[in-house]
């Protein structure tokens, strides 16, 4: 007699001839499922995944509106720390997002007072690309202190080095005359001018006018340096970072002193004029190249306003000689000249 089959064993026989059955459909339709199911589970923004990124940058923001306010961080912000940050993001993005996407951030406009400070480090959360849960730097301590304008600050010349030889330099002139200084007021209020320094080696060695730009430095009160990348140095609003100079060469030439004309009168009876000597012998000139270069002799009578009169004299004479500049000769190496009149009897 046949023994019967227990029921289970019958329906594990049945589930076995269905799996069996068009096996190829029914895998098919198991992997259609997973995709919709996975489909499914990434458009579920309740659905989040944990995720870390290091070296976040900490960016500094609402500078502008700080110095509106009149304050200005000068401590702090120089070397600010990178962090660490985690998020939970929405599985849909989480193979898209980067760090810029919470905006890791100091807001300075939240600023009101100057002195120590702490300022909250912030981040941005959003329905797309999720919640910062942490950021290993919180916080960042900072010194605060106003900002000042100060203007009409005067520009001054550091002048250096010697002038290309057989050249005579005009006074030079600097543009601007004055800047505006801003800035940290514990810096700004000590600043008393505005020195550019001038190499005059490096200048052509041609005559003409010759503009140069060139470095400057703030100083105080004592003669020193205030140096600091807080400051701001604007003309006319205009950030600059030289000044300009405008020097003017002419050609110089040692030109021998002429008395021709200079002596007037007779001298007294008996009495001659023996020598007519200058002391120098011969200046240094400068003026229009045309006028210079056809000269070799000062006559000083052209010169100048004044004669030496001789009349009825009978002794030497030294008299000291004025050098009157012109139009095409507007520098002398010497403002004057003495003149040594000999006379002796016959």
């Amino acid at each position: 007699m046949k023994k019967k089959m227990p029921d289970f064993m019958k329906l594990f026989k049945k589930f076995t001839a269905f799996l069996l059955r068009n096996w190829q459909w029914k895998l098919l339709s198991l992997f259609l499922a997973v995709c919709l199911w996975s489909g499914l589970i990434t458009q579920d923004d309740s659905l989040t995944r944990e995720k870390t990124f290091n070296d976040v940058a900490i960016n500094i923001t609402n500078a502008d509106t700080l110095r509106r306010n009149g304050f200005i961080i000068v401590e702090g912000l120089d070397n600010l720390p990178t962090a660490r940050i985690h998020v939970d993001v929405p599985q849909k993005n989480y193979n898209t997002v980067t760090a810029s996407n919470y905006n890791l951030r100091v807001d300075l406009s939240r600023i009101r007072e100057a002195g120590e400070q702490t300022l909250q480090v912030l981040s941005s959360s959003s329905s797309n690309y999720g919640t910062v849960t942490s950021v290993s730097v919180d916080s960042v301590p900072v010194r605060v202190d106003e900002y000042i304008t100060r203007s009409r600050i005067p520009v001054r010349l550091n002048m250096t080095g010697q002038l290309p030889e057989g050249f005579y330099a005009g006074e030079a002139q600097v543009d601007p005359v004055y800047v505006v200084v801003s800035g940290p007021k514990s810096l700004v209020e000590n600043v008393v001018r505005c020195v550019a320094d001038y190499d005059l080696s490096a200048i052509s060695a041609q005559s003409g006018t010759e503009r140069t730009a060139v470095p400057f430095r703030l100083i105080d009160g004592s003669g020193n340096d205030i140096a600091s990348d807080l400051i701001d140095v604007t003309s006319q609003s205009v950030f600059l970072d030289s000044i300009i100079v405008s020097q003017t060469l002419y050609t110089e030439k040692t030109l021998v002193i002429n008395t021709a004309d200079l002596i007037v009168g007779v001298p007294g009876e008996g009495y001659t004029i023996r020598r007519v000597s200058a002391e120098p012998a011969s200046v240094k000139a400068a003026g229009k190249d045309s006028v210079i270069e056809s000269l070799n002799e000062l006559h000083l009578a052209e010169y100048t306003d004044q004669q030496i009169d001789v009349s009825d004299l009978t002794t030497t004479i030294t008299r000291n000689i004025s050098l009157n500049k012109t139009n095409d000769i507007f520098h002398f190496s010497a403002d004057t000249v003495m003149v040594t009149v000999e006379i002796s009897r016959n």
